[in-house]
């Protein structure tokens, strides 16, 4: 042992430490060196290697780098969800288009719906999401829908008889109480002393081929304490055109069909006229041809689908829109609403009327054409929609 080994030990005897004490302590001096050097060693060998390459071993890029694409998020809604009146149809508007989002293709069009679905009747649409019911789903739609509330004027809001029923028909009543609403504010509380259905249904478009009025009230689920006169849904929500530009609504409906855009009646389609609505074309409708009966009482009384008036129209500015559809005498009720844009190109049917898209919010299975319905346009542009309100 060495001269400082031998120090060591005599300073320990000296501390009162015995042999047995001092050989533990050896041992442990021992250990801990071997251990520092083997952790040294394998540290040495573990050095991170990241290579590129399909095959096992093969050597990768010098530069190594994962790219990482932030998903685009969705803009604000409330910073677009703007009005812009069309009372001034040639007013200049001089806003820029915004961008668009996700679910929207160029132009402003929605991608298909994938939305649940759960209402009555026979379904609708022009594509591949769900067929909507003629009158609605029983949820809200993803891509956006417009919320419809049914009101049966024949009974109060606590289901008790409407006296005015005593004096008047159920077919002049409805018309007397739409011609109020849609000349008034067109506020929902004008309605609350009415009944109303305990759901609303969620609608994508408004197309209800020739069929008994009994199915409204039997998809809004109160066929058991409404019959099928003089009642109304009342639709509303916020919408954005497919593009810029110059439109006009199209319509036709066995009783009554009234659109709002905006605070401004933009079109009265029904077989009777309940608003203030005045043509501002010379030329009163098309004729479409459709169910042989329905089609010739259309015409009759307003001389074929009602044009409706001028809107200049900016494609990501949404607009309030208020559809009121209805029934007045009971047995038959149809409603068909296309749009029309200036400046398009449309197919002709046989009598040279255009072929008009129908408008909608979303996507869907084609109308099956053998029900009697008028010819539309397949795969038209597809308008853009708010979540609807509650």
């Amino acid at each position: 042992m060495s001269a400082s080994g031998n120090r060591f030990l005599r300073y320990l005897r000296r501390l009162g430490a015995g042999s047995l004490l001092i050989s533990i302590i050896i041992h442990v001096i021992v250990i801990i060196a071997a251990t520092t050097f083997v952790i040294r060693s394998v540290r040495e060998e573990r050095k991170a290697n990241f290579q590129g390459g399909s095959g096992a071993g093969a050597p990768g890029p010098a530069n190594v780098q994962h790219r990482v694409q932030m998903s685009r998020q969705q803009p604000n809604l409330s910073a677009v969800n703007q009005r812009l009146a069309v009372d001034s149809p040639n007013a200049a508007i001089s806003l820029p288009d915004l961008p668009n989002m996700p679910g929207f293709s160029g132009g402003g069009q929605v991608g298909s719906g994938k939305g649940i679905g759960g209402g009555s009747g026979v379904g609708a649409g022009m594509g591949s999401g769900p067929a909507m019911p003629m009158f609605g789903f029983r949820e809200a739609q993803a891509g956006g829908s417009l919320i419809g509330r049914f009101y049966d004027f024949k009974q109060l809001a606590k289901a008790t008889p409407n006296p005015d029923l005593a004096r008047l028909n159920p077919g002049p009543l409805a018309e007397k109480e739409i011609s109020t609403f849609t000349q008034g504010t067109w506020s929902a509380t004008n309605l609350s002393k009415f009944y109303r259905a305990p759901e609303p249904l969620y609608t994508t478009q408004i197309f209800v081929p020739n069929m008994s009025a009994d199915e409204a009230p039997k998809a809004y689920g109160v066929q058991k304490n409404v019959q099928g006169k003089s009642w109304i849904a009342h639709y509303r929500g916020r919408v954005s055109p497919p593009a810029t530009g110059t439109y006009r609504f199209v319509g036709a409906a066995d009783d009554f069909m009234v659109v709002r855009l905006d605070g401004r009646v933009v079109l009265d389609g029904g077989l009777f006229v309940v608003s203030k609505f005045k043509s501002d074309l010379q030329a009163r409708g098309y004729p479409y041809e459709f169910s042989a009966g329905a089609n010739s009482l259309q015409k009759s009384r307003r001389n074929g689908f009602v044009i409706g008036n001028r809107m200049e129209l900016r494609a990501g500015l949404f607009y309030d829109i208020d559809i009121i559809i209805g029934e007045g005498l009971g047995g038959y009720f149809y409603a068909f609403l296309y749009f029309e844009q200036e400046g398009v190109t449309y197919a002709k049917d046989g009598h040279g009327n255009p072929i008009l898209p129908i408008f909608r919010v979303a996507d869907g299975p084609s109308p099956d054409k053998k029900a009697g319905i008028p010819p539309f346009m397949e795969n038209g542009a597809i308008w853009r929609a708010l979540p609807p309100p509650r």
